[in-house]
């Protein structure tokens, strides 16, 4: 037990010096993945997974094409979690947890209602640490959801970026079973395919 104390002690001393050496990373997108793999290490001897959700996945998914300022994530809201951000140096307002220093804002628990706690995920590696985000698929649904039933023409046009970008490796049996039940959003879907593979 206090050799597996021991270690955790020493794999939180190499997290703390990466953060520390993250002020100088230049790039904001960069600098928001870099601090997501250190909390996803943070968090991952305690069985908690953080994955990347919202908006900040649609700035992944498109290489900075769409962009935010803040990151939302699906993570459950637990004394771990809030040990965790605290940390890494955050401070907690209400959902959100801001560090100052590094000019960056997370959400988490992300509103109710984002998907990504069972939906398929990718898995990346930034600057050696694991960044687990929803998988295109879902993000994408969920884009074309807030456009069908909110009139987000903003989120219209992301749904449509994503099929484009993404057109020979999704998953399109996938998408039109997640869409099927509600005729709105399998109708959209269906105009959206069709762009995306135009003929």
């Amino acid at each position: 037990m206090l050799h597996a104390v021991k270690a955790m002690d020493a794999e939180h001393d190499d997290l703390l010096e990466r953060l520390r050496r993250l002020r100088e990373e230049p790039d904001p997108r960069r600098r928001r993945l870099i601090m997501l793999g250190l909390l996803t290490a943070w968090l991952s001897p305690r069985g908690i997974e953080p994955i990347l959700v919202g908006g900040a996945a649609v700035e992944f998914y498109t290489a900075g094409g769409y962009a935010t300022g803040d990151v939302d994530l699906a993570l459950p809201s637990a004394p771990e979690v809030d040990a965790a951000f605290a940390a890494l140096g955050f401070e907690k307002e209400g959902r959100l947890w801001h560090h100052a220093d590094l000019d960056l804002l997370f959400e988490a628990p992300a509103p109710a209602g984002l998907p990504g706690e069972d939906a398929p995920r990718t898995e990346v590696a930034v600057d050696g640490l694991r960044v687990v985000i929803i998988g295109v698929e879902e993000l994408l649904v969920d884009r074309l959801r807030a456009w069908v039933h909110w009139k987000s023409d903003e989120d219209g046009r992301w749904t449509r970026r994503l099929a484009k970008l993404y057109a020979h490796r999704l998953d399109w049996g996938y998408l039109r079973a997640r869409t099927k039940d509600v005729p709105e959003e399998a109708e959209a879907l269906q105009r959206v395919e069709q762009e995306a593979h135009p003929r």
